[in-house]
């Protein structure tokens, strides 16, 4: 971030320190100077650091978070995760289910909260390492233990059995230097997507390879319940099988795939050099290269009565991977007049609810998030909402009471509307 930036996002903090009394101003100093005695000397996965910076913060950021405007329970706010988890660390809370299922239950790994930090924290990031000494202490609560014992046993979300329809679907996806690498959701709710992409590949003569009985999960559900052991042996197979193919580029439907192979696993100690992309790139750049053009959709009978027409930004493609203006810009070249962008768009977008492990944990809470989200598009009157990540999809549909919207993936559509 900027150091212009830095200085415009914190200004009201920097305004309130400088109008507080001497002795606000004398304890803040004095607290900065001793702050290393509270430093922990337990050997840590979790940045303690971090975690005190972000508990003694003014939390303000606690007022676009998605957990605790759903749930109005303070203890789901960031400072306040942070807070807990700094305890947990320490050893002066108790490790029980009552205190560690806030620091679950109440993040959905949105990074909202960074958007508004002094310090540019992500809450989600720094209670990773926390849950990962909860998992090797085995204090995590049986939900969570039972969800990464499914990865532990399936490679994935879903067994084999489960995968049929999506598996035969890509079939196809023989040969080529163009990875697709499908996400556990898409396989398991959603083959529509993998449909689509077989057509935008027909139609360029893209030849596209995918092994989804060889391709395990991309790991960030691992690292979310703290298995980072399963996380880096699914990383280290995923990166083996590439090597196998010699391919040069991987596209993936899914942002927390895109980033985790991206990102993630430079993280965990598995850096690779192969370009990750998540589709809605991948499919701008043929356009931009005049490989497809997108029709006009205005006028087409599949979506009579499905408009104006807006797009959901997902919290990982939009923030952590700066993903933004490809979904726009082909949305906007197919309806000129009847896309609408959504109040919070962009880096400023509301999670759908169903990041990280709320929905596993506290399915009531995930929902109440996802409907405050859909409410959001309904006070603006939009019919059909676009998006470009499986889950969100998923949440969506799973809470679009009385089939108020048209839920779709933004490849889906886009394969609706393509001509060489």
């Amino acid at each position: 971030m900027g150091k212009a930036r830095k200085l415009k996002k914190n200004s009201y903090l920097i305004k309130a320190v400088l109008k507080s009394k001497f002795s606000i101003k004398r304890n803040l100093l004095q607290g900065f100077r001793d702050r290393k005695k509270y430093y922990s000397k337990l050997d840590t996965n979790a940045d303690i650091k971090s975690l005190m910076y972000c508990m003694l913060c003014p939390n303000m950021c606690r007022f676009d978070c998605p957990a605790v405007q759903a749930s109005k329970n303070e203890s789901h706010s960031p400072a306040m995760k942070a807070k807990i988890g700094y305890l947990l660390e320490m050893g002066k809370l108790e490790k029980t289910n009552e205190n560690i299922n806030p620091i679950i239950e109440g993040c959905v790994h949105c990074s909202a909260c960074k958007e508004w930090c002094f310090f540019d924290f992500a809450v989600g990031d720094l209670l990773d390492g926390v849950i990962e000494d909860l998992y090797l202490q085995e204090r995590l609560p049986e939900n969570v233990l039972e969800f990464s014992n499914r990865i532990r046993n399936n490679n994935g979300l879903y067994d084999l059995e489960h995968l049929k329809k999506s598996t035969k679907e890509l079939e196809t996806f023989s040969k080529g230097e163009i990875y697709y690498f499908p996400g556990c959701v898409t396989m398991g709710n959603n083959t529509n997507v993998i449909t689509a992409i077989k057509k935008i590949a027909l139609i360029t003569n893209t030849e596209i390879i995918s092994k989804p009985l060889e391709r395990w999960c991309c790991g960030a559900p691992s690292i979310y319940s703290g298995d980072v052991e399963k996380a880096k042996g699914l990383a280290y197979h995923n990166l083996e099988h590439f090597r196998s193919l010699g391919i040069k580029m991987i596209i993936c439907e899914c942002p927390e795939c895109a980033y985790m192979l991206k990102e993630g696993y430079k993280k965990i100690g598995f850096d690779h050099k192969i370009p990750v992309y998540h589709l809605s790139e991948w499919i701008y750049q043929l356009v931009e290269n005049k490989k497809i053009k997108l029709l006009n959709a205005e006028n087409s009978k599949l979506l009579e009565n499905s408009f104006p027409i807006s797009y959901h930004d997902p919290c990982v493609l939009a923030r952590k991977m700066n993903v933004i203006d490809a979904p726009y810009k082909l949305l906007e070249k197919m309806f000129p007049n009847e896309f609408k962008e959504n109040l919070y768009s962009k880096k400023l977008t509301h999670c759908c609810g169903f990041g990280g492990l709320v929905n596993i944990v506290n399915s009531k809470l995930a929902n109440t998030i996802s409907i405050n989200r859909l409410e959001e598009f309904d006070k603006e009157g939009i019919k059909t909402i676009v998006t470009g990540c499986p889950t969100c999809w998923y949440s969506f549909m799973k809470n679009n009471k009385d089939l108020k919207f048209e839920i779709i993936d933004i490849v889906e559509l886009i394969a609706n509307f393509v001509k060489k």
